[in-house]
């Protein structure tokens, strides 16, 4: 069986805090529940695979005292390897405030010096034919270059590459043609460099990276819905009713359920209607879906053909 890698480059450990009353700028403000986790986005993808009795292999950098804890929950996944760099840099710590509104506070992240990225990337270069190497999360600017060359070696190894990272680096590398990409609206914007005013330019936005190497192309669109865009059309999910808990980690669902499908053999359509359902499910609950609930809301979605 082929082998799934996640790669996370720049992993934190989430703290949730849940307040009452909006915080208050220059006031103290008291959380009325919290909790640790190990977040980054690959790191979600891994998770919501494991849900889905997938196994997987989790990389990228982990430092400082935050690396045991994070390596102690991921024991808590049967279905996940993590096989992390260690680095002298301290992972970053990220505070996400639920309240009415979501605020996140996401720090930049630790230097990775040359040694500790060649260790990385032999770990990275495992992957071979028919493999799917999914790179999702933020790429820290000073390995921007190393990351966009890895990129480039495994597409010439023919490995499916999905990538949901920053948009300029997703679009230096749609000539690696990517099996799948995940932009959000703001991040299609910059993607496609121009501002967006409808639900026309999103399909004509979406077609537009097909065009130029993407093979599929959803663009999570939260209460709106999701978009696919593939070589045969544009497809759309209409988004279920539900009472929203957090929408932090269902663009990573979204990818979990998609490389699930695949890897079962679905054909995009049915990938993509099972990754819409794994985002809004876990828009319902507190932390990832698990697959009776994304399966419960998978009879709920309706896909349409838009063109």
């Amino acid at each position: 069986m082929h082998m799934i890698y996640t790669c996370t480059v720049n992993p934190s450990l989430d703290y949730y805090l849940k307040v009452e009353k909006e915080i208050e700028i220059g006031e103290v403000n008291r959380s009325i529940n919290e909790f640790y986790t190990a977040g980054g986005k690959g790191v979600n993808v891994s998770i919501v695979l494991n849900n889905l009795m997938i196994p997987s292999t989790a990389i990228g950098f982990l430092g400082g005292f935050v690396k045991d804890y994070y390596l102690s929950f991921l024991k808590g996944y049967p279905f996940i390897q993590p096989i992390f760099t260690g680095i002298n840099g301290n992972t970053r710590i990220n505070i996400k405030i639920n309240g009415k509104k979501e605020t996140d506070l996401n720090t930049n992240g630790p230097h990775i010096t040359d040694e500790e990225f060649e260790r990385f990337l032999k770990r990275a270069l495992k992957a071979d034919e028919g493999d799917i190497f999914i790179l999702s999360g933020n790429v820290q600017s000073e390995i921007y270059s190393r990351i966009i060359a890895m990129i480039e070696e495994l597409s010439r190894r023919n490995v499916k590459i999905i990538l949901d990272t920053n948009p300029v680096l997703i679009r230096d590398c749609l000539k690696y043609k990517p099996l799948l990409i995940k932009p959000n609206l703001d991040e299609l914007e910059e993607l496609v460099e121009k501002t967006i005013h409808s639900e026309e330019e999103i399909y004509e936005s979406a077609k537009k990276l097909v065009e130029a190497g993407a093979k599929n192309v959803i663009v999570s669109l939260g209460s709106d819905g999701a978009i696919l865009a593939d070589q045969s059309g544009i497809y759309k999910s209409q988004a279920v009713a539900g009472h929203v808990v957090s929408t932090t980690g269902c663009g990573d669902a979204m990818v979990g359920a998609y490389v699930f499908n695949i890897q079962r053999g679905a054909n995009a359509m049915e990938a993509f209607k099972y990754a819409s359902a794994a985002g809004s499910a876990t828009a319902f609950v507190d932390g990832l879906a698990t697959r009776n609930e994304i399966e419960t809301w998978y009879k709920e979605i309706e896909v349409e053909r838009i063109q």
